[in-house]
């Protein structure tokens, strides 16, 4: 039997994070005062939630990410063999590598204290050549090296998917449109579209991105998404439904995407797909909701003319933002 062209249909390339999330704070945090919180959850952060979410769909993923000696990466590697991910692609060095983000909460509203030990590398090229990924999830770094490595999965006839994050730069900003140019499909939220371009509304946002990236398809919250795949317009609405947590909502999205490019479905089904993942991964706490292969396709067949109805909160995650202090 010859061995598979695609051993990994997906490789998540990505810093982990280990959030504290704080909530029902009795107050904003300032300086010269103690603030209490009536919860506290520690979960996985960064692109932890792309990685899980994946492979709750059925999608052989494997996740690149440096661990070290620290709590922080000993918490998320348990919870990571706890949630069956896959640790082919695991680096595991005999250093610190701190990455923690604590998260407070009040009224809707979230604020981040972040740090990072040491610099975010990219994976090694030789798990290119060991894993043939078919698709590479990955996270908006646009640094030299990082750019190398995505051009050798490219060279390598590997499709690039590329996720966005909120940060200090722009398209004038060096390596970015590199970094665009690369991606084969760029999906940012609403807010990272307008901030990215400078654009007044998402509409031209995205008309300036699609110059660009042959596909781009844009979060935006309450109302679903909307992209363009070499001119064609799509626009996905968001279906009803009770929101619990948002929490990871953005990785789910960027998940149901990559499952339907991997069920061969077209780019106007992937966005479906997209935005019902998304979605679904909303109606519980953080990761809880995040869909199976069946479930998925079950509400996404069923939704029917709920589509044109939205949801009441919008798709937002803790990970749609920087968090190593190492703007460019």
């Amino acid at each position: 039997m010859s061995a598979r062209p695609h051993p990994i249909d997906v490789l998540v390339a990505g810093e982990y994070f280990c959030d504290l999330i704080f909530a029902g704070l009795e107050g904003l945090p300032r300086l010269g005062s103690e603030r209490f919180a009536r919860d506290l959850v520690v979960r996985p952060g960064g692109c932890y939630n792309m990685a899980l979410a994946l492979t709750r769909l059925g999608i052989a993923t494997a996740w690149a990410a440096d661990f070290g000696t620290d709590l922080f990466s000993r918490a998320v590697l348990e919870a990571a063999a706890r949630d069956g991910l896959d640790p082919v692609a695991f680096n595991r060095v005999e250093e610190s590598v701190q990455r923690v983000s604590a998260a407070f909460a009040k009224d809707g509203e979230r604020g981040f204290i972040s740090y990072s030990e040491t610099p975010i590398r990219p994976p090694h090229r030789d798990l290119l050549a060991r894993l043939k990924p078919k698709w590479l999830l990955q996270s908006f770094r646009f640094e030299p090296d990082w750019l190398g490595f995505i051009k050798a999965a490219k060279s390598a006839g590997t499709v690039i998917f590329a996720d966005c994050r909120d940060g200090d730069f722009t398209l004038a900003t060096p390596g970015v449109r590199e970094f665009l140019a690369l991606a084969d499909v760029f999906s940012p939220n609403e807010a990272e579209a307008l901030a990215l371009t400078g654009a007044a509304d998402v509409e031209a946002a995205l008309d300036v991105l699609a110059e660009l990236t042959p596909a781009v398809l844009i979060k935006r919250g309450v109302a679903g998404a909307i992209g363009i795949d070499r001119g064609r317009r799509v626009e996905v609405p968001a279906p009803m439904v009770e929101v619990v947590d948002t929490v990871g909502a953005g990785d789910a999205f960027n998940a149901g995407y990559l499952a339907g490019a991997i069920w061969e479905s077209s780019f106007a089904e992937c966005a479906r797909l997209a935005v019902a993942c998304g979605t679904l991964s909303t109606t519980g706490p953080g990761s809880s909701r995040t869909p199976d292969a069946a479930t998925l396709s079950a509400f996404n067949a069923g939704l029917g003319t709920t589509r044109r109805r939205r949801a009441r909160r919008p798709f937002t995650t803790i990970n749609e933002r920087d968090k190593t202090g190492e703007l460019s």
